[in-house]
């Protein structure tokens, strides 16, 4: 069963006390791994299962390919039937081909030229197929492999950014994932910003701590202050 959750989650606890340790204002805190969620247990079939229903699927250029292949098919079955039936439709060229084809060296630049856009069209279709989407769900923690959950990524970083909000001092964030990783960005009205970076970052490690992603997401924060 597969439940999107549509809203941001329930927001954790307020604002965390800035550490011992200080930071330098307006200082960017490097990203650090999240700790392990204490509300769900990791399930390796559950995160397996979870992560397999929320993979990209490709779906643009599968059909464009698809459709490519299709119309190559189709025209290739007409021409073959039309031939045999005596009444070729001649809708390709053969014989301007072939003549084309016999009369040009294989070093002609247009042959390189058509040959090069054939493999870079090619690997470019290999490359898509390969490498990773993004995927629109962030999938949840849940123990059960026959329970997934997924949250919209657009409800994941409105929940982070109102973590970073609650921290003393900050008086707006924003959060973006590159990837896995949660870049916040802190307005302060405070000349001194003196561990509020760290602050934010504690706030925001906690919220994906309660919110149990599947991923780890760890947190890079850059606050600036007046």
């Amino acid at each position: 069963m597969t439940v999107p959750a549509s809203s941001s989650p329930t927001p954790a606890s307020g604002a965390h006390p800035a550490p011992e340790s200080t930071t330098a204002p307006g200082a960017e805190i490097m990203e650090r791994p999240s700790p392990p969620s204490a509300g769900v247990p990791r399930n390796r079939a559950a995160d397996r299962a979870a992560n397999r229903a929320f993979r990209p699927r490709r779906v643009v250029p599968a059909v464009i390919t698809a459709a490519l292949m299709t119309l190559l098919g189709v025209l290739v079955a007409v021409e073959a039937v039309s031939a045999l039936l005596g009444r070729p439709v001649r809708w390709i060229p053969y014989d301007r081909i072939l003549g084309w084809a016999s009369s040009t060296p294989w070093n002609s630049p247009q042959v390189l030229l058509g040959g090069s856009v054939l493999t870079a069209l090619g690997l470019l279709l290999v490359l898509l197929a390969l490498v990773p989407g993004q995927p629109r769900l962030i999938p949840a923690r849940t123990g059960d492999p026959e329970l997934i959950i997924g949250m919209q990524r657009r409800g994941f970083t409105r929940s982070l950014a109102h973590a970073a909000r609650q921290v003393e001092g900050i008086d707006h964030a924003r959060v973006t994932l590159r990837g896995r990783t949660a870049q916040v960005r802190a307005d302060s009205s405070l000349r001194d910003t003196t561990g509020l970076a760290e602050a934010v970052r504690q706030a925001v490690t906690g919220r994906i701590a309660a919110l149990s992603p599947v991923d780890d997401h760890p947190v890079r924060v850059n606050v600036r202050g007046r």
